[in-house]
């Protein structure tokens, strides 16, 4: 049934998916999660949602232990999806990636270089960023991709720009993970304010989270393979298996919305059923919303025993 013409419609839609650490020998993760089998369902709960995306953001931690092989797997379960959704596939590297052997497989070049790399779709721009440091867990940019960044954002584009980095620039309540998060973000602050900069996607910390850096907005999206319990004790590090979930990110023209979308499905029922909708198709256009968004009075219950 189609929707009120007045209703906002999105410029893009990201599907935002993060730390699949992928293993590609069958191996279960912490002896409990089989990662491929929740990366297919992650990937199929995309596909079900049955609307447009644009683009398809995996913000690293891509494979558990940088196996060439998992890489590969990694490309034989996303980009059929991508395919079929015609979303553009936008993935960096995390602290459990491997330089080399994901810019081999992934980007069909034998290097350890980060594999930073400008993604634009009908106007806007997605930069991804490797922040991991080889041979470290936390994260940063060094003085060469700080300086390739300015060099992008020194010419706006027309939609404005969405960073993806695995390490998110905002502060973890858990001090364990704040001992591997990302370094120096006030260097990053100061590049983006007054850029184009809209959003920045991350992952790393395996739980929802939303903060800023300066005025930017920061998204982070709970991990596919298994979640942080963020509702233990700070200084316990408890992994949950389960709720895993993933971003619904929608840019409009004055704003960024991001929605959390379970990977587990549960028992659902119409909250707006048939018949109403079938009447509010019938209102005029420029009336929807009144009629909608008016309040009914309570029934009157005055006269029962």
């Amino acid at each position: 049934m189609a929707v009120a013409a007045t209703t906002r419609i999105p410029t893009h839609v990201i599907a935002h998916l993060s730390d699949p650490h992928l293993l590609a020998d069958g191996t279960l993760l912490h002896g409990r999660i089989d990662t491929a089998a929740q990366l297919r369902a992650a990937l199929h709960r995309v596909e079900s949602t049955d609307q447009r995306i644009d683009l398809l953001v995996l913000s690293g931690d891509l494979t558990d232990t940088g196996d060439p092989a998992a890489y590969r797997l990694l490309r034989e379960l996303v980009e059929p999806v991508a395919a079929r959704l015609h979303a553009a596939v936008v993935w960096t590297g995390g602290n459990h990636d491997e330089r080399r052997p994901l810019a081999q497989v992934l980007f069909g070049v034998d290097t350890d270089a980060p594999q930073d790399t400008v993604t634009t779709v009908r106007g806007l721009r997605v930069i991804a960023l490797d922040t991991a440091v080889p041979g470290h867990h936390d994260g940063g940019l060094s003085d060469e991709q700080l300086d390739w960044l300015a060099r992008q954002l020194a010419t706006p584009a027309p939609h404005g720009t969405v960073l993806v980095m695995h390490h998110p620039p905002i502060a973890y309540h858990s001090p364990w993970m704040q001992l591997l998060d990302f370094r120096e973000p006030d260097r990053l602050r100061a590049m983006i304010g007054g850029s184009d900069v809209r959003a920045i996607l991350g992952g790393h910390l395996h739980v929802t989270s939303f903060g800023t850096l300066g005025t930017v907005p920061v998204f982070v999206a709970g991990g596919v393979c298994y979640v942080d319990d963020a509702g233990a004790p700070p200084e316990r590090l408890m992994a949950l298996d389960g709720p895993q979930s993933w971003n619904l990110v929608e840019v409009h023209d004055d704003q960024v919305v991001g929605s959390v979308v379970p990977v587990a499905r549960s028992e659902t029922w119409p909250a707006l059923n048939d018949e109403v909708r079938a009447y509010l198709a019938a209102v005029p256009t420029d009336r929807r919303r009144a009629v909608f968004a008016r309040k009914h009075p309570p029934p009157d219950r005055s006269g029962e025993a």
